[in-house]
């Protein structure tokens, strides 16, 4: 085996990479006949079948865990710490040397050992191949069984000798290549594949790398080439992913082209990568810093509440947390010129069998129909006059308060006529009467409470609600309209008749039937 082959036991990186491809590797390991160990910082932590045999271990709990120094002979021991020591590069291996290894019944075997530096989990181990010479014909036939499967692989599986030489070309090879085996047996390997090929530098760039080879008739390939190094040369098992890798490319173009923004984030919620139009909208530059925390985004986002979305309601932490699609229509603020957006967001798991998935958040600009739609919503539930909430909308906020569990605060309700209003308009104009009920508006919210909810349900007349009653509104409210208000060079004295009614927590009367009692009460106060 090879430092390619080794590097993918030892590293389950590059096995997620590449799981097809990976897996063929880990079955040629399992199945070799050679010892394949790793240890790290002095520990095993990975052992073969054969391994298992040789050390007459019946569980891998036998070895796994345990200093690697419990099955080395004493003398051994030195020289293989020296060895390893020398190995100071990923993908180096030491010269072959003889190693006295102890079995777990006590039996000893000498072994031919060759260490690799290597990785394991992301931390630098050490691989080490330990070959039983008495073995050796009996592993040679196995392989030659191995071989004769080989040849029913789609891969390309290729057989190089220690001059670069074509030793081998199974018709995986002949099919992803177009050439028959005739053509490249006894040639170079970089004829054979179109272009210039070292297995050496495959290995030492850590056996595995994505390259552009060239069939017969020039069509360009992309391959991912693997290799591995055996006793009289090399092995490389080249994986024709053009297909996978055109439709990649398919793929980038079409997303990159779309006015929807599109963006994957990792588990950590880290900006993987975005296309044109999110980077454009969210003014992100893929890959800097300003896409590795949430603080130092350069937008801002918020809810239709206009306050901030709190990083658990996010649609991408919900659908990270329920493994769902989430949407949501979002406010985006850009810190670098304070525009605001608005848009609509869905976000979905991309790979959910993956412990630690990623998301892919896709959104369109919304702003013109978004702002549309409330301009229309505001329109349908306010005053165009005076810009206060009009009937249905004090109906429906008197519902909620009386909806409202646990409401301890008796509320009050005022219903209120101008009684002047009328002469004003006759006298004066419709001008300066509008005018008029703008100030009157504005006066009635400044004298009542700030929770209070304060509407023009038609004409001069005006309803409040105020949650917490304090017994003296009506009498704060004829305080305030008692300054005369001075409009078109006029000063006009306004008073107004007030119906009162209170609401505490166990009346039973609808909304309805409360606003038509502080209307009564109104009618009853007028002089």
């Amino acid at each position: 085996m090879g430092p390619g082959e080794r590097e993918s036991v030892g590293d389950p990186e590059s096995r997620s990479a590449s799981p097809g491809l990976a897996d063929r590797y880990r079955v040629l390991v399992e199945h070799s006949p050679d010892a394949i160990g790793v240890h790290r910082r002095g520990t095993m932590v990975y052992l073969n079948p054969a391994g298992m045999r040789y050390l007459r271990a019946e569980t891998p709990d036998d070895v796994i865990g345990r200093p690697i120094t419990e099955f080395i002979a004493a003398e051994s021991v030195g020289p293989m710490f020296e060895r390893i020591a020398a190995l100071d590069t990923h993908g180096t291996a030491s010269a072959a040397s003889e190693a006295t290894v102890l079995a777990l019944d006590g039996t000893t075997l000498t072994m031919e050992a060759v260490s690799v530096r290597t990785v394991w989990n992301g931390e630098p181990a050490f691989q080490v191949i330990l070959r039983d010479l008495t073995e050796h014909k009996a592993a040679q036939r196995a392989l030659q069984y191995q071989a004769a499967l080989v040849q029913h692989v789609s891969d390309a599986i290729v057989g190089v000798s220690s001059d670069g030489l074509v030793s081998s070309w199974n018709p995986g090879a002949e099919s992803v290549y177009g050439r028959c085996a005739s053509d490249v047996l006894g040639r170079s390997v970089s004829h054979a594949v179109g272009v210039p090929c070292d297995p050496a530098s495959i290995l030492l760039a850590g056996g595995r790398l994505c390259e552009s080879h060239r069939r017969a008739d020039g069509t360009a390939l992309a391959v991912v080439v693997s290799a591995a190094q055996m006793p009289d040369g090399w092995v490389l098992v080249c994986a024709d992913r053009s297909a996978v890798r055109r439709a990649e490319e398919h793929y980038t173009a079409v997303v990159e082209s779309l006015e929807a923004g599109v963006v994957v984030l990792d588990h950590t919620g880290r900006i993987e990568s975005a296309n044109l139009a999110a980077k454009t909208i969210l003014d992100l530059e893929v890959g800097s810093e300003t896409t590795g925390q949430a603080s130092t985004l350069p937008f801002r986002v918020y809810g239709t509440d206009e306050g901030p979305i709190h990083p658990y309601e996010h649609p991408v932490a919900v659908t990270r947390k329920t493994g769902r699609p989430s949407q949501a229509v979002i406010g985006v603020e850009r810190r670098r010129d304070g525009r605001n957006f608005w848009l609509s967001l869905t976000s979905t798991m991309l790979d959910a069998g993956n412990p630690a998935p990623s998301i892919v958040a896709t959104f369109v600009d919304i702003t013109d129909s978004y702002r549309m739609s409330m301009k229309l919503e505001y329109a349908a539930t306010h005053d165009d006059l005076t810009g206060l909430p009009n009937r249905p909308l004090i109906m429906a906020r008197l519902d909620e308060e009386l909806a409202r569990p646990a409401r301890d605060d008796a509320m009050a309700v005022l219903f209120i006529d101008l009684d002047n209003f009328k002469t004003i308009n006759d006298l004066h104009g419709h001008t300066v009467g509008d005018a008029v009920l703008g100030v009157v508006a504005a006066r009635l919210t400044r004298a009542l409470p700030a929770d209070a909810f304060v509407g023009r349900i038609g004409g001069d007349e005006f309803v409040a609600v105020v949650p917490r009653c304090a017994g003296t509104e009506a009498d704060d409210v004829r305080a305030e309209l008692a300054t005369p208000i001075t409009t078109a060079g006029r000063a006009l004295t306004v008073t107004a008749s007030i119906g009162g009614v209170t609401v505490d927590r166990y009346d039973t009367r609808s909304a309805l039937a409360i606003l038509d009692d502080a209307d009564h009460e109104m009618y009853q106060s007028k002089p």
